[in-house]
Formats: C-alpha cells, sequence, structure tokens
C-alpha cells in the first residue's frame, strides 16, 4: 500500500469506523504537531495513489475512497478491518458468557485472538498508529485474560497451564495472568508451585515498584493457604458475576502498572445540615441492589440553594460501594463557555491511568473507551453544575455497576434518572442550625430572636446564610442584630447592587432572590465582593494563568502565604475560585468576568507584571529543585534569574512533588509568555522557557503532558523574535519532548537547530546538552560512531567547565557505544578517570536516565 507515511493516511481513514477525517486530523495522524509546509499537498498525493490501488476504474473520482469537505472518507463496513471484528467479537464473547454460553463464549474469543497475527500497524508511523497499537494491544490483552479465565472455569486448568507461564514470562507484572496461572497449577494439585509464583510476583513488584501485590493475588494466596477448593476461586461479586479488582493496570510497552483508582471527590462540607430525606432518597437509589442500569440521581434547584453540599455529601455517604473509584467533574452549566465534554472524558481517562499518548482524539473514541474502562467496575461519577442533557451524554457510563450523581440549576428531561430531588429553602430550625455551625452556639444563643430573623432575611438558602455567617465572623464585634440592620437599611439587597454600604454589604437576600441575585445578570458570578477581595481578584486574572497553588498566588499578589491563603479562600468562598486539592485553586471562568465589570480591564503592563511576578518565583524554585536533579550542573548559572529567592527542598523527592503539584501553574505561565506580542515584555519569553529547562528533570517522573504542550507555543514565539539564546532554549526543549514522545527525525532537526541557534546565541551549556541528546538519539538508531562523536564533544565542553557528573555520563555513554559497536579493544583516551565518572553519576538522581 505504498510508502509508510501514506499506509499512515489509510490507516486513520480505515480506524475512523467510516466516518470523514478531516484534513487536519489526517495531517495530525501521520506528522502530529509538526508537520512539513507541504503536507496538505502530500496528503492529496497520497490519497490520490490510494484511490488508484483501492478502485484501479474509478481512480479519478473514486467511489471507494470519497471527498468530504476538506477531508475524505472511506466507507467501510466493521467486520472488513480486523481491529473491528476483534472489538466486536469480544463484546459478544463477554455477552455470551453472562448469558451462560460458556461454549459460545469460547469460540468467539478463540475466533478474535486468531486475528492477530503480530505487532498491528508494524511499521506504520505517526502518533496516530502508536495510539492505536497501544489500543489494540490491551484489547489482546483483555481477550487473553477472558480467554484463560473461562478455560479454568470450564475445568482445563492443565491444559492451559504451559501457556499461562509463557504469558507470565512475557509480562511479568500482568497480576492478571499471575492469578490466572495461580488457579491453573492449584486446580492440578501443584499447590507449592501455585505459592511461589504469587512469592516471585511479590518480590517482582518490591523491587521495581516499592508495592504490594493487588487484592486480587493476596486474597488468592490466602485461599490457597486456607486449603479453599480449587472450584470455589470463581471470584465471583455479589451479583454472581465475575468481580474485577479495584486496581487499575496501566499498560506501559509490554508490561501493566498498577495505579490506585481515582478518589476525585473534593472533601465534605463540615457545615452541612439538614436534607435527612433528600440523603436517604438519593442514598437508597445509589446502593440499590436490584439495579439492571446505572444508579443516575439528579439534585435540581435555584443558585445558592445547596446542590453541590448536598451532592458531595450523599457522595461521601455511599463511596464505600464504589470501591473502584470516584471521579468528579465541575462542568460550569452557567458559564458563558461550559465544560466541554470531550475534554472531560480526556481527565477521566488520565485519572484512571490512561498514558497521554493512548487517550483517543475524537469525543466518540474518548467516550467508547470510558465505558470501556468502567465496564463492570463500581465506579462513581459526580457531574457538578450540568448545562443540560446534551452535555451529559458521553459522559453516562454504561455499566449498571457505577452510579452517577447530577446537579443542575433545572431538571433535565431525557436523561434517565433512578431518583430525583429539587431542593427548596431550608427550614428555619435548618438555617439556623447552619448559622450555629458556622458562628458557634453561643454567639447565635445571644441573639436568638434576631438569628432567626437573619436566616429569614437570607431567604434560608445555603450559599447567603454562608456568607452572612463569614461576614460575622470576620468581625466579632459586630452583633447579629448588627448585621440584620444594616439588611433592612438596604431594603433587603446589600450585594453592591444597591444602595446599602452597611456591615454587611456583600450579602444578596430578599425574598425576590433567584439566579440573577447571586450569580448576577448573565451568569457572571457573585457580585457581593468587598475591595480588599477585587484588587487581588484583578491582579490573579491578568496574569492568564487559571491555577495557582498558595505559593505561587503570593508571589503574584507580593503578600505572604497566610495572607494569600486568605485571600484565595474569601474568594473561593464567593465561589470565583473552584479547589481541586488542599492548597490548590483554580480561577472560575466567572472571575474573569467580574473582575473585569467591577475593575476594568486590566492593561497590557499591569497583566505583564502580574504574570513577571510569577514566573520568577517559579524559575528560582525551579532553579533550587534543578539543583537537587542535576549537582554541579552549571547551567544553572545560566538561567535568566532576578535576585528572587524561592522555595528550597531538603532533598530530591520533595523537589519532584512541587514540580508535580505546579504543572497547571507552570504550564500556564508558560502558555501564557509564549501569547503574549512581540516586542512586548520582551524578557517574558525567556523566563518561560527557562523555567521549562528548569524542571526538564523532573519530567518524566512527573508524567504530564501538559508540560510537553507547552512547548511547541515557546518555539514559535521565539522564532518570531530575533534572540538566539531564547530560540536555541526553545528549540532544545522541543528536540527533548519530540524525543520522548517518539518522534526522533524531529528530535535530531531540532537539536541540530538549538546547536546552531545556542552557538549564536553564546550559549554553550545548551550545545552540550543538545549534542548529548544526539548522541542518545544516534545510539537508539544504532549509529554507534556518530553517537560517540557527540557523546565526546559533550564530555569535553563539560570537562572544561568542571561539570563532572556531566562529563561522567557522556563520557560513560560514549564507551558503552564502542563496546556495543565492537570497539571495546578501543580504550577512550581518559580511561583512568573512570572510576570517578561513576561515582559522579551515582550521585545524580535519576541517572540511570542517562546511560539507557
Amino acid at each position: 500500500m505504498g510508502p509508510p507515511q501514506q499506509q499512515a493516511v489509510l490507516v486513520g481513514l480505515l480506524l475512523s469506523g467510516g466516518k470523514a477525517v478531516p484534513m487536519s486530523g489526517l495531517i495530525e495522524a501521520v506528522w502530529g504537531f509538526q508537520p512539513p509546509k507541504r503536507a496538505v499537498t502530500t496528503i492529496r498525493t497520497y490519497v490520490w495513489r490510494l484511490r488508484k490501488l483501492l478502485d484501479p476504474l474509478e481512480a479519478a473520482d473514486s467511489s471507494v475512497l470519497q471527498s468530504a469537505g476538506d477531508g475524505y472518507r472511506l466507507p467501510t463496513a466493521p467486520s472488513a478491518v480486523d481491529a473491528g471484528s476483534a472489538q466486536s467479537l469480544m463484546k459478544r464473547a463477554v455477552e455470551q458468557r453472562r448469558a451462560g454460553r460458556a461454549q459460545e463464549a469460547g469460540r468467539l474469543l478463540s475466533a478474535c485472538l486468531d486475528l492477530w497475527r503480530g505487532e498491528p500497524l508494524s511499521g506504520v508511523p505517526g502518533p496516530f498508529a502508536a495510539r492505536q497499537r497501544a489500543r489494540l494491544e490491551e484489547l489482546r490483552i483483555a481477550a487473553l485474560e477472558e480467554h484463560y479465565d473461562l478455560a479454568l472455569e470450564s475445568g482445563r486448568d492443565r491444559l492451559v497451564v504451559p501457556e499461562l507461564t509463557d504469558l507470565v514470562g512475557a509480562y511479568p507484572l500482568n497480576e492478571r495472568f499471575r492469578c490466572l496461572l495461580m488457579r491453573a497449577l492449584y486446580g492440578v494439585g501443584r499447590q507449592t508451585e501455585a505459592l511461589d509464583v504469587y512469592h516471585d510476583v511479590r518480590k517482582l513488584l518490591l523491587e521495581e515498584q516499592g508495592i504490594d501485590p493487588g487484592s486480587e493475588l493476596t486474597s488468592l494466596q490466602q485461599h490457597i493457604l486456607s486449603g479453599t477448593p480449587p472450584t470455589e476461586l470463581l471470584h465471583g461479586g455479589p451479583d454472581g458475576k465475575q468481580d474485577r479488582r479495584a486496581d487499575l493496570l496501566v499498560p506501559v510497552g509490554s508490561r501493566r502498572f498498577r495505579v490506585p483508582p481515582p478518589a476525585q471527590l473534593p472533601s465534605d462540607d463540615v457545615g452541612f445540615v439538614g436534607r435527612e430525606a433528600e440523603v436517604s432518597h438519593l442514598c437508597a437509589a445509589l446502593t440499590d441492589p436490584a439495579r439492571t442500569a446505572p444508579a443516575t440521581v439528579g439534585i435540581a434547584g435555584v443558585a445558592g440553594v445547596g446542590k453541590t453540599a448536598l451532592a458531595l455529601h450523599a457522595a461521601h455517604q455511599v463511596k464505600y460501594a464504589f470501591p473502584d473509584g470516584q471521579l468528579y467533574a465541575d462542568l460550569r452549566g452557567v458559564a458563558k463557555v461550559p465544560a466541554d465534554p470531550s475534554a472531560v472524558l480526556a481527565g477521566f481517562l488520565l485519572s484512571m491511568g490512561v498514558p497521554p499518548q493512548v487517550v483517543p482524539d475524537s469525543r466518540d473514541e474518548r467516550r467508547d473507551l470510558f465505558r470501556s474502562m468502567l465496564d463492570e467496575r463500581r465506579v462513581l461519577l459526580v457531574l457538578d453544575d450540568a448545562r443540560d442533557t446534551e452535555q451529559l451524554r458521553d459522559l453516562m457510563p454504561g455499566s449498571a455497576r457505577c452510579g452517577v450523581i447530577v446537579s443542575a440549576r433545572s431538571s433535565l428531561p431525557g436523561l434517565p434518572l433512578s431518583a430525583q430531588v429539587c431542593l427548596g429553602r431550608l427550614t428555619l430550625d435548618e438555617a439556623v442550625a447552619l448559622l450555629e455551625k458556622a458562628l458557634g452556639r453561643a454567639r447565635t444563643a445571644a441573639e436568638p430572636g434576631d438569628a432567626r430573623r437573619l436566616a429569614e432575611a437570607c431567604d434560608r438558602l445555603p450559599f447567603p446564610l454562608r456568607v452572612a455567617a463569614g461576614r460575622l465572623a470576620a468581625h466579632p464585634e459586630w452583633s447579629v442584630k448588627v448585621l440584620l440592620t444594616s439588611l433592612t437599611q438596604d431594603r433587603g439587597r446589600i450585594d453592591g447592587t444597591g444602595t446599602g454600604t452597611g456591615a454587611g454589604a456583600g450579602i444578596d437576600t430578599g425574598t425576590g432572590m433567584g439566579t440573577a441575585a447571586l450569580d448576577g445578570p448573565a451568569g457572571q458570578g457573585p457580585r457581593h465582593l468587598m475591595p480588599d477581595q477585587l484588587a487581588p481578584l484583578g491582579r490573579l486574572t491578568a496574569t492568564g494563568v487559571p491555577d495557582f497553588t498558595v505559593r505561587s498566588a503570593a508571589a503574584v499578589l507580593m503578600v505572604d502565604e497566610p495572607t494569600a491563603e486568605r485571600v484565595l479562600e474569601a474568594l473561593r468562598a464567593d465561589s470565583l475560585l473552584g479547589s481541586s486539592g488542599p492548597g490548590r485553586y483554580r480561577v472560575r471562568y466567572v472571575a474573569r468576568s467580574v473582575a473585569t465589570a467591577r475593575l476594568g480591564r486590566y492593561d497590557q503592563a499591569e497583566s505583564d507584571r502580574a504574570l513577571r511576578g510569577l514566573l520568577e518565583h517559579l524559575l528560582a524554585t525551579a532553579c533550587n529543585a534543578f539543583a537537587l536533579a542535576a549537582p554541579g550542573d552549571p547551567v544553572q548559572d545560566a538561567f535568566r534569574l532576578r535576585a528572587t529567592v524561592g522555595m528550597s527542598f531538603p532533598d530530591f523527592r520533595q523537589a519532584r512533588e512541587w514540580v508535580r503539584s505546579e504543572v497547571p501553574t507552570i504550564s500556564g505561565a508558560a502558555l501564557q509568555a509564549a501569547r503574549r506580542p512581540a516586542g512586548a515584555a520582551e524578557d517574558l519569553l525567556p523566563r518561560a522557557v527557562d523555567l521549562l529547562i528548569a524542571v526538564s528533570p523532573f519530567a518524566g517522573a512527573v508524567g504530564d503532558e501538559r508540560l510537553r504542550a507547552a512547548v511547541p507555543p515557546l518555539v514559535r514565539a521565539a522564532a518570531k523574535r530575533n534572540e538566539p539564546r531564547t530560540l536555541g532554549r526553545a528549540q532544545f526543549l522541543y528536540a527533548v519532548t519530540a524525543f520522548q514522545t517518539g518522534w526522533p527525525a524531529e528530535a535530531r532537526k531540532y537539536a541540530g537547530l538549538a546547536i546552531s541557534s545556542a552557538r549564536q546565541g553564546q550559549d554553550p551549556f545548551i550545545v552540550r546538552q543538545a549534542l548529548h541528546g544526539l548522541g542518545m538519539l544516534a545510539r537508539a538508531q544504532r549509529r554507534f560512531d556518530e553517537a560517540v562523536t557527540h557523546y565526546e564533544k559533550a564530555a569535553a565542553m563539560a570537562k572544561r567547565w568542571g561539570h563532572l557528573s556531566g562529563e561522567a555520563t557522556s563520557a560513560i555513554n560514549a564507551a558503552l557505544c564502542r563496546a556495543l559497536a565492537g570497539w571495546a579493544d578501543e580504550a577512550p583516551p581518559d580511561q583512568d578517570e573512570a572510576p570517578e565518572r561513576w561515582h559522579a553519576v551515582e550521585n545524580v538522581p535519576g541517572h540511570a536516565c542517562g546511560l539507557c
């Protein structure tokens, strides 16, 4: 079917399920996010050739390969593609097994496995083919697990022992294969060998992962030790179906690694009061053992009535029934731009351990993979603030063992619900109890009548009650009556829209309070902000970065951390910030609208100052982390850092955890610097590039795709500026990203460009790093003579600077390449220094990466 890239185009069309693939999709499938200039012309040439191959008689206007918009469509039946047939056979086999037709299920599984004739799409380039290879390998492993589990259930223990032994050797970390082999050995009376399998995998997991085996292996070992009959080792759940363990297995190459199930629920509200009947109704529906479809419950009500609090409270009450994980998403239904279901699906897949490069591109494929991963698992989803049924359609699981809690401003017609509650106001006693929890019993007991009147003035709605309690807590010298008097003077509206400026300014009350009273016109969010909240909100939004920790926010606001945390908590209480975890805050969409409406739009200079403060803090801290990851590396002296003093870390592990926690802020700040127009704030882009270089030693351990995604915009922005030093560093970052993503040609190209730009910009540190990278690329492609040349040049440069660990890493790699090339007799010129080199490398965290 032609050259490899032409095959990649055909693969993209065949595996699209007969749907039209736009030109941009085909280009990304073949070249990723850095296509050549003539990519469109090249794709059209490949399509023309494919038409001649597929339908020679109608090559000019093929009915087989059709034009569709600016792209193409290859209509094929699912059975015409082996990948589609395999997926269909696997699905039918599972259905037949559940129906009790084991023989038919076994036949279908055998037919499915017979379709594999080696590695799928072998030799086909491009990121799309790589994702499909990973997907099909996962499908094959799942089919093998099902096939051998069915064989053991049918009593064919002795026949499958040799095959399972071979599979365990091929996939040593696959705990499911280990379980199947243990069951097979135990079933034929080889109890000691079955226990040996457990001890072997336990030792392997402890050595390579530092973890114990999962619950299924451990439980199986205990059953064998206690003499449980082999026929009872089927691990059936309470509903009689096969029960999967809570651990998630993530495929990485030929191995599979165990990750904990997701636990994304925000914390339960300690001040939650009332709603006993609603909680009981929701929990009963979510845990109903007789359900035949996913338990889906809905919570509807006006703004401020406590929908999210009830959803989270109920979720925490029933999460014991969903041990395979809990997923949470804020769908921003009332925002001008609600959450994209495709992006939400991608976040769910990543949190369940799917590697970023395996996450499908299209929304339909993400939905299908998500539902496949949830099949037969017990996972709880909390979908907060939904806009409508259409937004929810692709987020709903298919497994009856899952549960879903949906909250929305209004009911969701068309969504199949097991139960639904429409929240109203709290009772008067519940409203007073909420004030009591927030203020303390002594304060409300001292003014019981005024406390009840304040509850009524707040319309007995949780949100304004909390705001009122917050104001009173912030001013202990105020009495409840003082705040109540202010409300009365302001005619029941003190949300900043009325004329009142009393002590209680900041609460929207009144009997007419609805969505607009709490959220402002057109869903612009709360408007009851005090001046001491508005200025910090404006400065945070001016950076353009959506995610902050307390430390990074303190740098932007130019205050200490306790002050920053108080400000952030106040903004979070006003629904302008979200919290994705302890100490982490997310700027909500409505915050920008509120800041602009109340303060006016920040000018570019002020926005640049805010972003500069953030970048300087991040870069200073990243330099301290870099010093632990690469001790003695002189490149840290070349970072363009001002006198800012960043955080320090006692060890490499804590530095790595800081990078992991700050990935959203680091990537967001880098993208904002890249988006600044050329000629404005020229110092921001160099800081952003240096920041990503400083955290690059941790990228592999952190494994976050957002760091890599920030690199291409930096390269494009640097290319527009006449500053070779910044451009060389950005090109070097891109070369590293391309190497990690599996694009050696791109990595080689940009490493060469980085060397040229760095030499022009008199940046020898990047020249050395790029030379070492070229050595790694050449070695990976078995061009050992070229690799030796690059490594030795890099080692010589490091030696001139006294960079011992850098010299050691490059020189030892050069020696290894000599040995691989068969030049073992040719001793390197400075062989006597080898022991010192090994000692230097051993003192560098993660040194093994440099030697691989």
